[in-house]
């Protein structure tokens, strides 16, 4: 943003698989409602027609009267018959062209993980980690089954900036929970006296029902004092915004 009083420009990326994707994005639409923020557009690798979650996000875009681009990952991939780390710089090549028109300040990658290293040599990319800095890697059930196996009291969710070696990103912003407490000790007690795998426990979904309320508030906070030119894309080091969220809820 070179321009003080400028509003904050911000791409969309997304596959938009379900409520998890839609619900970040809701967040944000609520700080460009507000004017907080100026969404230009929301790209998603699908095109209308090929799985229900996807279509009704983009329902959800046109009603609200966002700028919808499409490009199918699954048709490039058919079209191509070769396996997908062959075609994955081809597509960002593809994705750039239709997105290249618009000067955004940022992209946030909501629910979107099809990166080569091309894309973050353009444009300064948010993602989402559902762990903290330095915590579990991964996918997020991949996370869950860490924090369960290690049997952590706490977790928390990081925002970084990705780079060409994606995961690897300056983090940005933080925030610190607990997974353990008297709303779920009991949960964890049942755990141990089922045999069914973790994935299937009550505790695991508890864990992630956390998650997906901490990434949404995380996400919308850090977009917030980006755009007030609180919190830098490129810090020294992260901003912890845990006792600022926890008074908030």
């Amino acid at each position: 943003m070179d321009k003080k009083n400028k509003t904050l420009s911000v791409g969309w990326l997304s596959t938009g698989n379900g409520e998890g994707s839609l619900g970040l994005f809701k967040q944000g639409l609520d700080l460009h409602n507000q004017k907080k923020i100026a969404i230009d557009y929301v790209f998603l690798n699908r095109n209308y027609g090929e799985k229900t979650g996807s279509d009704n996000y983009i329902d959800f875009i046109k009603k609200n009267k966002i700028k919808i681009i499409t490009l199918s990952s699954k048709d490039y991939k058919n079209k191509n018959k070769t396996l997908w780390k062959n075609l994955r710089n081809d597509f960002d090549k593809k994705v750039l062209s239709k997105i290249s028109k618009y000067d955004v300040d940022i992209i946030v990658a909501a629910g979107y993980m099809l990166f080569s290293p091309i894309i973050c040599n353009y444009y300064k990319i948010l993602n989402i980690h559902p762990a903290l800095p330095n915590g579990p890697i991964g996918t997020w059930k991949n996370v869950i089954l860490d924090l369960i196996n290690k049997e952590s009291t706490y977790s928390g969710i990081s925002i970084h900036l990705m780079t060409p070696e994606l995961d690897e990103g300056p983090n940005i912003s933080f925030c610190k929970f607990n997974i353990k407490d008297n709303n779920n000790i009991n949960l964890w007690e049942k755990l141990k006296k089922q045999e069914n795998k973790i994935e299937d426990s009550d505790i695991f979904w508890d864990i992630r029902k956390r998650i997906i309320f901490y990434e949404r508030v995380l996400l919308k906070k850090t977009l917030e004092k980006i755009s007030n030119r609180e919190i830098e894309v490129t810090p020294k080091k992260p901003k912890n915004l845990s006792e600022e969220i926890n008074q908030m809820i």
